[in-house]
């Protein structure tokens, strides 16, 4: 009797299988071609896989936190063409004149990418634009992230925190009556800077998610436009007699019309 394998040793063997193959030529990962040749020869509906695919790619993005704050937004578009040089020229003006810098761009391999930092390289804010070709596109992909700035902002607040603890067990042991006023003080601006740094960093990721949105939509424009192409000229195709070996013919004499007519 043929053995059947369950769902979960089938995932184990496509691992082992997949893990094999990747170390014998040294590439990482399926192409849609090989999934899809995967997915028929274990009996499921290759076109399925495609959508499958596309829905993987058009789903957002993990966002990262810091202690349950945002600090990053991300973005991301699949376009069903790929991207020339004249189009990336083109978005990565779009993109400077959005944020109003002009950034560096470049490409290492086939992933293109420009990149701004805002606001000094120690503890700026970095916006990132990488185009990645994909099977049948590219796929264009906006992040950026403040996590320098919500880092040293929660650190402010823990600090005055910290500080209000210390002045309150002064003054609870009996160091000095008035530090409970300095301990007051310093956990209502500690308490003040998380919330804001909270709320804060919320609304930015919303607001910049529209703004992202909304360029990706610029973008994708930027992908469809295409510039028309030329006309052939009417004597396109046709042969030059100057090219040719022979002299061209000589024009027929004019007639005399002075030539006396024959009776």
């Amino acid at each position: 009797m043929t053995r059947r394998y369950s769902e979960e040793e089938a995932q184990r063997i496509f691992a082992l299988v997949a893990e094999r193959q990747r170390t014998a030529s040294g590439v990482e990962g399926l192409s849609l071609a090989e999934l899809e040749e995967a997915a028929s020869a274990a009996g499921l509906d290759p076109g399925l896989v495609a959508v499958a695919a596309a829905e993987l790619d058009s789903a957002p993005h993990p966002e990262k936190t810091l202690l349950g704050t945002p600090t990053e937004v991300v973005r991301s578009r699949v376009l069903d063409r790929p991207l020339d040089d004249d189009a990336w020229a083109a978005i990565v003006g779009a993109a400077r004149r959005e944020f109003g810098q002009p950034g560096m761009a470049g490409q290492i391999g086939r992933l293109r990418e420009w990149t701004v930092i805002s606001g000094g390289t120690k503890n700026g804010i970095t916006t990132r634009l990488t185009v990645e070709p994909t099977e049948r596109g590219a796929r264009v992909t906006l992040s950026r992230s403040v996590r320098d700035t919500v880092f040293g902002l929660t650190l402010a607040s823990g600090i005055q925190w910290a500080m209000a603890v210390v002045f309150g067990v002064m003054w609870m042991a009996g160091v000095d009556p008035e530090l409970w006023v300095p301990a007051v003080l310093m956990a209502g601006i500690g308490t003040l800077m998380g919330a804001g740094v909270q709320i804060g960093a919320r609304v930015w990721r919303r607001r910049e998610g529209r703004r992202f949105d909304a360029l990706l939509d610029r973008f994708e424009l930027i992908a469809l436009e295409r510039p028309a192409t030329a006309t052939p000229a009417a004597s396109e195709g046709r042969i030059d007699p100057a090219l040719l070996d022979t002299d061209p013919p000589d024009p027929e004499p004019a007639r005399d019309a002075t030539r006396d007519r024959t009776r």
